[in-house]
């Protein structure tokens, strides 16, 4: 009888080990053969472009490559062949600025609506300015009108210029030449079921920086990050918000 089973077990196991291999190796394939379709349609959609299209698609780019160096201005780009930018049918250039001076970033921060970020008085003492960023949108009305406007054009690419005058997210840093401290603006969760308040982040204590999260009940949140605990919750909060400018 024992002989018997072990007989069995070894036979179903063989079977079962059978059966699995043969089961990854249906999923492989399958794999290969959806890889192998992509490949083909994007190769079917890239000889569907003429010359004339694919000359003119390289030369707006490389026009807005240009103007985005040399003012910083955003562009959004609408693709008539989406798999040519993978799969995206939407491309923005520019509208990132980057600072290594405050009185440059407050330059520009200042002709902005809404919120910004400042130096705050009860800045910790020791620390110095880093770097600043200030993002411009990237969702809106104005990516619908593009899209539409771009579709109406017949364009294989159609380019737009975006005046925006709200920054959707922006960064600073200040360094005591150990430490790092951070202060963010960023777009609140459309959802919208975050609770108003501060609340600190839920990373393991041993990972750095440490944040405090700031949701004030509008469309923006904000937050301050410290590379080491030399700042106690109270502290971090009075500091954000002496950081907020609205």
């Amino acid at each position: 009888m024992k002989a018997a089973t072990k007989v069995a077990i070894a036979t179903l196991s063989s079977v079962l080990l059978l059966g699995s291999s043969a089961s990854l190796a249906a999923e492989a394939q399958s794999v290969k053969k959806a890889q192998a379709s992509a490949v083909k349609k994007t190769a079917e959609t890239a000889k569907s472009i003429s010359a004339e299209e694919k000359k003119f698609i390289e030369k707006e780019i490389q026009r807005v490559k240009e103007l985005t160096e040399e003012s910083g201005d955003m562009y959004v780009l609408y693709h008539k062949y989406p798999k040519l930018n993978s799969g995206f049918d939407i491309s923005y250039w520019g509208g990132i600025h980057e600072f290594t001076s405050y009185e440059d970033y407050l330059e520009k921060a200042s002709t902005l609506k809404g919120s910004i970020l400042k130096q705050p008085a009860n800045l910790p003492k020791g620390y110095k300015f880093l770097s600043a960023v200030i993002e411009g949108p990237t969702e809106g009305k104005f990516v619908d009108e593009v899209r539409a406007e771009g579709k109406k054009s017949g364009k294989p690419i159609y380019v737009k210029k975006i005046d925006w005058k709200e920054a959707a997210t922006i960064r600073l840093k200040y360094t005591n030449g150990k430490d790092t401290l951070g202060f963010s603006k960023y777009a609140a969760d459309s959802v919208g079921t975050k609770k108003k308040g501060f609340f600190n982040d839920k990373l393991p204590a041993h990972v750095f920086p440490k944040y405090v999260f700031w949701n004030d009940g509008g469309k923006y949140e904000y937050s301050i990050s410290l590379t080491s605990l030399d700042l106690s919750r109270k502290q971090k909060i009075e500091i954000l918000k002496a950081a907020v400018k609205k």
